[in-house]
């Protein structure tokens, strides 16, 4: 005698596996996640998740991590679909910038590195600014991903600040 199979736990699993999918690859971070590059760098600032530079006269070089979740493409293609970071420029006559980058150490000693093009804000204000980093194909499941940034100095005492990021793998 022939059992029938359980459709509605059989309906339950599929959705469940395919929302897992259509979302597990998503991710935002607060800027206060990022670290600078070298003890030569200002201080950071933090406030409210974000990070800023106090400095007047030296950029902040900052790096992102982003937690890997999509290994070996086995939730969508290969490499990220989208990423983006949110930066407020308050320098008048300096850009912030971003890119978004892959770098994996091979087992022959090699490296492997991609990365985006670097994206800029465009003119200061109060408001946080999209920087746009967009995909990134051949990276591998090897690789660890993070965004390198540079926020502007302090101008007139107004703080420029990495507000938040996020990558779509």
């Amino acid at each position: 005698m022939l059992k029938k199979p359980n459709i509605a736990a059989l309906l339950l699993a599929t959705v469940a596996f395919i929302g897992g999918q259509a979302y597990a690859g998503e991710a935002s971070y607060p800027g206060a996640a990022c670290v600078k590059w070298s003890a030569g760098d200002p201080q950071p600032l933090l406030s409210y998740s974000e990070i800023l530079n106090p400095s007047s006269t030296a950029w902040l070089r900052v790096d992102c991590p982003i937690t890997r979740t999509d290994f070996d493409s086995f939730l969508h293609d290969a490499g990220v679909e989208s990423s983006w970071v949110r930066m407020v420029d308050r320098h008048y006559t300096s850009n912030g910038s971003c890119r978004l980058i892959s770098y994996s150490h091979n087992t022959d000693g090699t490296a492997s590195f991609w990365a985006t093009g670097t994206r800029y804000t465009a003119g200061t204000g109060n408001q946080a600014q999209v920087l746009n980093t967009g995909s990134l194909d051949g990276e591998n499941g090897a690789s660890h991903l993070y965004f390198s940034c540079l926020i502007p100095p302090t101008y007139a005492g107004n703080y420029s600040t990495l507000v938040t990021y996020y990558v779509n793998q």
